[in-house]
């Protein structure tokens, strides 16, 4: 595994992939306030976070991001994905 970034881009579009029921602008706004997926064990704090600062987000998009988020973040480092 490499130290590189990963690309909010690119995940926000395997998000939108794999959720298009979700919105575009709450994809970003979840990705830009975090900047990374948190461990599945902090997600709880995740969603109290992106609720709070922005109360018309619902909970339940935002564990569906986190989720596809991670997966995203999962295959990202596999060699043979692109």
């Amino acid at each position: 595994m490499d130290d590189d970034p990963l690309d909010l881009g690119e995940a926000a579009a395997f998000i939108l992939g794999e959720r298009p029921g979700l919105q575009e602008e709450v994809v970003w706004t979840v990705l830009k306030e975090l900047g990374d997926p948190p461990v599945r064990s902090a997600d709880g704090m995740a969603v109290d976070l992106i609720t709070r600062l922005h109360p018309s987000i619902r909970a339940r998009d935002v564990r569906m991001i986190l989720d596809e988020w991670r997966e995203y973040a999962r295959l990202a480092v596999e060699d043979d994905w692109d």
